[in-house]
């Protein structure tokens, strides 16, 4: 190669390296754009209640988040795709002061592997609170019964979709948001504040208490 001609063909590698990353830029564009409209809020339904095992070896029961704001998320620790972006910003907004009074429950699709001392490593990894991020399993089926079912989500061994789903302090469903998506995770954390400003559900009396059971 002349050496005349460098110059030019140097000028053509920069713009086609400038055009490629333009390209790639537009793609991630097109996909959070896609997500953007994909997240759902409603008022739905109370939950019913089912029950895990945290990582602790401690029993996880729905009942006991009564009064609390609390968001629920499928996952498993050897995903090398999907799951380590989602908990990745759910470790972002675990980390916000305003969202302290959130409890994250990250429940594996992968009890076979996904024992104990695994989900407590994981949970190491993401430095994540004992008190405000649980790591729960439970027998497969069951734990598939507790998204299709209860959550409302498809659930197969190892697979999950990416939504966040919150739950207010009355213990309904208030919506769901893709937590892979940096958009979503956005509204997802504006719906979590709109449910911390709400107040809890009122005690029954001991009247009422008295009139259910007859």
């Amino acid at each position: 190669m002349k050496s005349s001609a460098l110059p030019y063909w140097l000028s053509f590698m920069v713009l086609l390296a400038g055009s490629y990353g333009a390209w790639k830029w537009y793609q991630v564009s097109l996909i959070e754009s896609s997500r953007e409209v994909g997240g759902i809020e409603f008022e739905g339904p109370p939950l019913e209640e089912f029950e895990l095992t945290e990582r602790s070896g401690e029993p996880f029961r729905s009942a006991d988040m009564e009064g609390k704001v609390w968001v629920a998320t499928f996952f498993f620790a050897s995903c090398p795709g999907q799951c380590p972006r989602l908990n990745a910003n759910i470790k972002y907004l675990h980390d916000q002061p305003e969202l302290a009074d959130v409890t994250w429950v990250s429940i594996t699709v992968d009890p076979d592997n996904d024992t104990l001392p695994v989900l407590q490593e994981y949970a190491d990894r993401y430095q994540a609170d004992p008190e405000r991020w649980l790591f729960c399993t439970g027998e497969f089926d069951y734990i598939k019964r507790v998204g299709e079912e209860i959550m409302k989500m498809p659930v197969t061994w190892r697979g999950h979709k990416d939504y966040a789903v919150v739950i207010d302090r009355a213990g309904n469903v208030r919506g769901m948001y893709d937590a892979t998506s940096i958009s979503q995770s956005k509204k997802l954390r504006e719906l979590l504040l709109e449910c911390l400003a709400e107040d809890p559900p009122a005690e029954k009396s001991t009247n009422e208490i008295a009139s259910a059971i007859n």
